[in-house]
C-alpha cells in the first residue's frame, strides 16, 4: 500500500460527500498549517474515560466479567485533564472521519509528543469506510503528571492506498464494533467462552469460577 501525499488528501477532501472517493475531515482549523508532505495532523478533543477501579481485582477480555463502566470527563477548552505518571486514559480526536472505500489509514503520536515520554495512538489501524471520531489510547509513561489541554495537535493521520483497489460496492456493508463514534469509546468483547469455543476451547477458568459450572471454585 502506497502512503497518499497531501496534494491527494486536499483533492479527496474537495469532492462532493456523495462520490465514493470522498475524504471527510472536520474540522479542519488552522488547514495551512495541518499538512505534512504525507500526513495531517489532527487535534485532541474534549472528552475523555477514565478507568476505575473494577468489581474484581482483575479484568479480563470477556463481555460478561467483570463488569466496569469508565469515567466519562468532559473538559471545557482552555481547561486541562491531568495525567498522572505510568496512567493511561481514553482521549478522541476533535476531527469526524470519513474514509473512502479505497483508503486505510493509522494514526502515529506527533513526535513533539512522544518526546515528552506520552504514547498516542488508536486500535491502531483504522479501516476502509471507517466513520466516527478516532478513540486515542494516550499513555503517559514519563515519570511526571501530564496535562492535557483540548485544541492541541495530538497526532499525524497517514492514510494509504488499497492496492489493488476493493469493490466499491463493499463500502455499502459497513460492519464492526466502533462505527460512527463522537465520544471515546470503552472496550467491547464477544462472550469469552464462545469466543474460544470457535477454536474448539470447551472449559475457560476465571480467578475464582469453576471453569462448567460457572460457580465459586473451592
Amino acid at each position: 500500500m502506497a502512503v497518499v501525499q497531501s496534494s491527494e488528501i486536499q483533492r479527496r477532501l474537495g469532492l462532493s460527500i456523495k462520490d465514493r472517493e470522498s475524504l471527510v475531515i472536520t474540522p479542519l482549523l488552522n488547514e495551512r498549517d495541518a499538512f505534512s508532505v504525507d500526513s495531517i495532523d489532527l487535534r485532541l478533543g474534549g472528552h475523555f474515560l477514565l478507568p476505575q477501579v473494577p468489581p474484581q481485582p482483575y479484568a479480563t477480555l470477556d463481555s460478561e466479567n467483570p463488569k466496569t463502566v469508565p469515567l466519562h470527563v468532559h473538559v471545557p477548552w482552555g481547561k486541562y485533564l491531568v495525567v498522572p505518571a505510568h496512567q493511561t486514559v481514553l482521549g478522541v480526536t476533535l476531527e469526524f472521519i470519513k474514509l473512502p472505500f479505497d483508503l486505510s489509514g493509522q494514526i502515529l503520536t506527533k513526535s513533539s509528543i512522544a518526546r515528552t515520554f506520552v504514547v498516542i495512538e488508536t486500535a491502531p489501524w483504522i479501516h476502509p469506510s471507517y466513520r466516527g471520531c478516532l478513540t486515542l489510547e494516550i499513555a503517559n509513561v514519563s515519570n511526571t503528571p501530564l496535562l492535557l489541554h483540548p485544541g492541541v495537535r495530538i497526532g499525524q493521520l497517514v492514510l494509504q492506498a488499497i492496492s489493488p483497489p476493493p469493490d466499491p460496492k463493499e463500502d455499502l456493508k459497513l460492519k464492526g464494533n466502533y462505527l460512527g463514534p463522537v465520544y471515546p469509546e470503552a472496550p467491547k468483547f464477544k462472550n469469552l467462552k464462545e469466543e474460544l469455543g470457535g477454536i474448539g476451547i470447551t472449559e475457560v477458568d476465571l480467578p475464582g469460577i469453576c471453569a462448567n459450572c460457572k460457580l465459586p471454585a473451592t
